[in-house]
């Protein structure tokens, strides 16, 4: 029970640190690339998706660095100790960045993305072993 919450804990505290960093990277791509779009207007027509895709690579480094860190501390159960962690990670921040807003679909695709992000990070993990044990 102590290693569950451990690993959960520590995976939880990894989202929220890397996320943070995520987000201050993110906040300063966006101003370079307006004021990048301000020198050439051409590029203002593809600022949301720019904002999309590296906001979608910041959230797979994010909760796979999560998943792994949470298998790491896991003995046993790994995958479900990085899916609780991802969940709650991904649930409270996607709940502190939305506000008063409605939950829209495309917050629900990166708390699905979130969730096979830490997946993916756990498997990378537990590959790791096999492959060092071998």
């Amino acid at each position: 029970m102590i290693n569950s919450l451990k690993a959960i804990s520590l995976g939880v505290i990894t989202i929220f640190i890397l996320g943070l960093v995520n987000q201050l990277v993110l906040i300063m791509s966006a101003v370079g690339f307006n004021s990048l779009s301000q020198i050439s207007p051409e590029l203002s027509s593809w600022s949301q998706e720019f904002t999309y895709v590296l906001a979608g690579l910041g959230v797979f480094i994010v909760m796979a660095s999560g998943g792994l860190v949470t298998a790491r501390s896991a003995l046993d159960r790994a995958y479900s100790k990085a899916i609780i962690a991802s969940i709650i990670g991904g649930s409270i921040s996607l709940y502190l960045s939305l506000k008063d807003e409605i939950f829209t679909p495309i917050a629900l695709f990166f708390l699905i993305y979130s969730i096979i992000s830490s997946v993916i990070g756990c498997w990378v993990w537990k590959k790791y072993q096999q492959k060092k044990s071998s």
